[in-house]
């Protein structure tokens, strides 16, 4: 047994990538940025009505009555679904992230959203605060192991082309550190 083991790892050949037509998965370059108070997505922005309309023209008959309770719910998930299996990109996450003119997010929309603003704002204040939201499909975030799984520059260049602008990092609203 142990000599008809030893003539088959004599003529055992290793391929290379080259040789059987599979390529290393190479993810898309990226820098990481600066660590925040929340976790960061790198993602595509997309409105609900732009998944929903996706959704109904892409996959239809996944789609429930538009008079039933759920429907956009439904929709906006089946469109997600879609866009998973047409780009490949199996992590492909769905997160609500700030969404600040100007670049920076305000400090007081972190407060806010994380609860910690009762010493420090007054109700009237609290009010006048209108924090923009938008939602994400995310490739990656700014965490390790999430960071090292980000897609092939083919898929990301696939995503690009179907959604219409290109992806960039969002600070999501919920702080998971």
């Amino acid at each position: 047994m142990s000599s008809l083991l030893s003539k088959s790892f004599d003529t055992l050949k290793i391929a290379t990538p080259q040789q059987t037509g599979y390529s290393i998965r190479r993810p898309f370059k990226l820098v990481r940025p600066k660590r925040q108070p929340h976790l960061q997505f790198y993602g595509y922005a997309v409105s609900p009505e732009w998944l929903i309309q996706f959704a109904q023209q892409h996959w239809s008959e996944a789609l429930p009555d538009r008079n039933a309770k759920n429907y956009e719910d439904i929709a906006m998930t089946r469109a997600y679904e879609l866009i998973s299996g047409f780009s490949g990109i199996y992590n492909l996450d769905r997160k609500d992230c700030f969404n600040p003119k100007g670049g920076s997010v305000p400090l007081e929309w972190i407060a806010v959203y994380d609860g910690d603003y009762d010493d420090e704002l007054d109700d009237d204040e609290l009010e006048a605060i209108q924090i923009d939201i938008v939602h994400v499909l995310t490739v990656c975030s700014d965490e390790e192991d999430e960071f090292e799984e980000r897609p092939t520059q083919e898929k990301m260049d696939f995503m690009t082309k179907l959604i219409g602008h290109g992806p960039q990092w969002w600070m999501g609203c919920m702080s998971t550190y």
